[in-house]
């Protein structure tokens, strides 16, 4: 078996043991594993997702996830902990940008022919239940993990390089992150027009306070693990002591390409090796030992005037009028200071959530429900096409009024 699910079935940690399988799902080279598992004497659960090469969390892997976790609800007076582990490979992604392109597209074309057969509006906006629905997913798979949170400690491991979207807002979840020493974190949805829409802004509002949450939300730029830690979102960075693989050019593609795919399987499996028993030691050490941010010592990544300077600048089009449609590698230098464009609707769909928060008043539960009818609003937006196919071709985005 390659990925996580090696290690897990694995007798290679000291004090830990395999018990039993508690439900399994798998696709094509892609898999959901969840494991009943003894560490120190104590019995948990270990969730393994795999879908190379990015691991994004497509919608068959959202309803094994859905499926696995009712399982452990089900089982969970007999366990004390839950541990969301995944490849460590350098690139997490969130959804298929691609197949949102492909469903996109097929609904807008359905779109303008039910308006010229005069359709009622009811009926057009039912085109985008495809969206809707795997946000409601999303939103689901919150409500199940902090059920969990409820009986037993969920702790989640971040293995590997940079997490995007749900794979970044999945191990935000759960109660306490894990952290590989060269992981990140970057909301890149408000330079595609969307926003974080799986609990993802809920749960940094809760770990890491608003100023850092509008911040990552906003500039969709990358967070590193150190800072991770500072703001309160990783209680514990396990420092991983070699880099991640790099492919060959031998002039043989094949053969580089069979090279690398090795490279990474070693790769994943060893830092596996250092990273899964100090997700365990979180798991089942007392309580109160998991550090984590002190309310005096927290970093703050901006200011809030300093951001709201960047902010406004990067969500004007017109900032970008002479880039418009040029490849990103050659707006390099013109874009070092400024950053990407920002899809305006973006931004003002995070100003209203965030407007009225007020952390004696929150209601997580509630507000992820926001979160998520707001992200399903900016599907419709005309100007989300425009977002999906710059990133796509890696171009500079044009978010003028469609």
């Amino acid at each position: 078996m390659k990925g996580p699910g090696s290690l897990v079935r694995s007798m290679r940690m000291d004090g830990y043991k395999n018990m039993d399988p508690l439900y399994e799902w798998s696709e094509g080279g892609a898999y959901l594993l969840i494991d009943r598992i003894r560490f120190k004497g104590k019995e948990g659960a270990v969730l393994s997702y795999f879908n190379p090469p990015v691991h994004q969390v497509g919608n068959p892997g959202l309803d094994a996830y859905l499926e696995g976790l009712e399982k452990v609800l089900g089982q969970s007076g007999e366990l004390e902990f839950l541990i969301l582990y995944g490849a460590n490979d350098p690139v997490h992604a969130g959804g298929d940008l691609k197949e949102s392109l492909t469903r996109l597209d097929a609904t807008l074309k359905m779109k303008q022919e039910k308006e010229a057969s005069g359709a009622s509006p009811e009926e057009i906006d039912r085109l985008f239940d495809w969206a809707d629905t795997r946000l409601q997913k999303g939103r689901a798979l919150h409500r199940k993990i902090r059920a969990l949170s409820d009986v037993l400690r969920v702790v989640a491991a971040c293995g590997g390089g940079t997490r995007y979207g749900g794979s970044a807002e999945i191990p935000l979840m759960a109660d306490y992150l894990v952290g590989d020493s060269r992981s990140g974190i970057c909301f890149s949805e408000a330079m595609i027009g969307l926003i974080p829409g799986w609990a993802g802004i809920a749960r940094s509002l809760v770990k890491a306070e608003l100023t850092n949450t509008e911040y990552m939300c906003k500039t969709s730029k990358e967070v590193k693990a150190d800072q991770l830690r500072r703001i309160g979102i990783y209680n514990v960075v396990v420092d991983i002591p070699f880099p991640f693989p790099k492919r060959q050019k031998t002039g043989d593609r094949e053969a580089d390409r069979n090279a690398y795919a090795q490279a990474l399987e070693d790769h994943d499996r060893k830092t596996g090796e250092i990273l899964l028993p100090g997700a365990l030691e979180t798991a089942t050490c007392p309580e109160d030992t998991i550090p984590g941010t002190n309310q005096n010592e927290r970093l703050i990544l901006s200011t809030k005037e300093d951001l709201d300077r960047e902010v406004q600048t990067r969500k004007n089009p017109e900032n970008y009028s002479r880039l418009w449609g040029k490849a990103l590698r050659e707006a390099r230098d013109e874009i070092m200071e400024t950053g990407r464009p920002l899809a305006p609707q973006s931004i003002e769909a995070l100003n209203r959530l965030l407007r009225d928060y007020d952390p004696l008043t929150f209601e997580e539960h509630a507000f992820v429900k926001r979160e998520m009818e707001a992200d399903a609003r900016l599907y419709r937006d005309p100007r989300f096409r425009a977002g999906l196919v710059a990133t796509l071709e890696q171009k500079i985005a044009d978010y003028r009024e469609a």
